[in-house]
């Protein structure tokens, strides 16, 4: 049985370290040929950063992550993404986020996110409530919890694009549900990078986010995160969400039905 309090400990340094990196290689990173998205050598050398941590402390423990990939189980489980956002970190944007997740029968039980640009560290566990650190700084945690807003008409969500189909069904498919949220919402928006969109809503920033096509990479963490803050995570058709879902929905919980009933009108 694993401690969890030591283990986002360690996902923390991990995420923290990777960040330290990150920030260092932002405005030199090269982009690099990908069979898959958009890669640059800063997302190799943050997985390897992470993976150095993680395994020094849980070599028993299996990885998988958005870059070297890896072997799924029902055991224990890393899901990592070593930059979420990528093509906002090589652009020089500040929005983007290292994520970390422990995973066990496909369920999320603790799960790091860190936004370096702003050293905002996310953490949460199945047994602990969401929690905001700024690194470096002296003041302490914060316990956060997403908004109470009612109504949709007073309501922001944000958008993921998924990354298998540019420009394909799947984005024409984003492009309705958002145009669907537009007549009803503030102005929805895509941000281009599912980790930190997800922590606005564990903050109360914003209402709630709309995944059609995720990777667990992107959620795994973030769900938890969304969920321990007392906000609501299901796929498309209000099941249960688990960190290989096919879709996925979030929001502060009060205006979760309303979202769902939009997006599947």
């Amino acid at each position: 049985m694993i401690d969890l309090f030591k283990a986002l400990k360690i996902m923390e340094q991990a995420a923290i370290d990777a960040g330290r990196l990150l920030t260092k290689m932002q405005p030199k990173s090269r982009r690099l040929e990908s069979r898959k998205d958009f890669l640059t050598d800063a997302d190799l050398e943050s997985e390897q950063a992470i993976l150095s941590v993680l395994e020094a402390e849980y070599p028993e423990i299996t990885s998988f992550s958005e870059e070297q990939g890896g072997i799924m189980t029902d055991g224990y489980l890393w899901v990592i993404d070593p930059i979420d956002g990528t093509i906002n970190f090589f652009l020089g944007d500040s929005h983007w986020g290292v994520s970390i997740a422990l995973v066990k029968r496909q369920q999320t039980i603790a799960g790091v996110v860190y936004l370096p640009a702003n050293k905002q560290l996310f953490s949460a566990s199945c047994d602990t409530p969401t929690k905001l650190r700024i690194v470096d700084s002296e003041d302490e945690e914060i316990n956060l919890h997403v908004n109470n807003e009612t109504n949709l008409i007073n309501s922001q969500f944000w958008f993921g694009w998924g990354k298998e189909d540019c420009g394909g069904e799947d984005h024409r498919k984003v492009c309705e549900a958002m145009a669907k949220l537009d007549r009803q919402t503030l102005y929805p928006q895509i941000r281009n990078s599912a980790t930190a969109d997800m922590m606005m809503v564990a903050w109360g920033k914003i209402h709630g986010y709309v995944f059609l096509k995720p990777e667990p990479f992107d959620i795994a963490a973030a769900g938890l995160i969304i969920e321990r803050a007392g906000g609501s995570v299901t796929d498309q058709n209000g099941h249960p969400w688990n960190a290989f879902s096919s879709s996925l929905i979030a929001s502060n919980g009060i205006l979760h039905e309303k979202l769902l009933s939009v997006i599947n009108t």
